[in-house]
């Protein structure tokens, strides 16, 4: 029974490499610079599966299909401007690492700078206030001291 369910275990662990898609490393060029400006372009673009790695870097299944479109727009001739545009066309500007600066965009621009604004106008309020609520109470004046040393010495003789 216990080397059913390890042999099952090991197999369903190992099996999970079977799901990753290789890339296509048969794509063949026509020069190596065509192949240099494939793979400039590639890690240019963003997976819009994988979100933090290119589309030359990404296992995923849309990666391929991505990195098949562009070398098959490269062979019709088209400019990696042109392609670019494409895949912004249909998948936005997420595809690209770096975005234009348009309103569409300024939130991605300007959200590391409102952050951090908003970061230091809340530290700059924290400090303010914890700097009020441990202040040093101001000395007392000898009447004060006075009714102290009353109270004081009419508890210990109430003792």
């Amino acid at each position: 029974m216990i080397t059913k369910l390890s042999t099952i275990a090991i197999l369903s662990i190992f099996s999970f490499n079977l799901l990753a898609v290789e890339p296509n490393t048969s794509t063949e060029f026509a020069n190596a610079t065509v192949e240099e400006r494939f793979q400039k372009l590639t890690a240019e673009l963003r997976c819009v599966v994988c979100q933090n790695q290119s589309i030359a870097d990404s296992h995923a299944e849309l990666a391929q299909d991505m990195r098949d479109l562009i070398h098959k727009m490269m062979a019709e001739g088209k400019t990696d401007a042109e392609i670019s545009l494409f895949l912004v066309e249909r998948y936005g500007d997420f595809v690209l690492y770096n975005p234009p600066v348009k309103p569409t965009t300024y939130i991605l621009w300007m959200g590391p700078l409102i952050l951090l604004l908003v970061g230091v106008v809340g530290l700059g309020y924290w400090v303010r206030r914890h700097a009020q609520t441990t202040a040093t109470p101001p000395p007392l004046t000898g009447e004060e001291r006075q009714t102290i040393n009353q109270l004081l010495s009419h508890n210990s003789n109430d003792k």
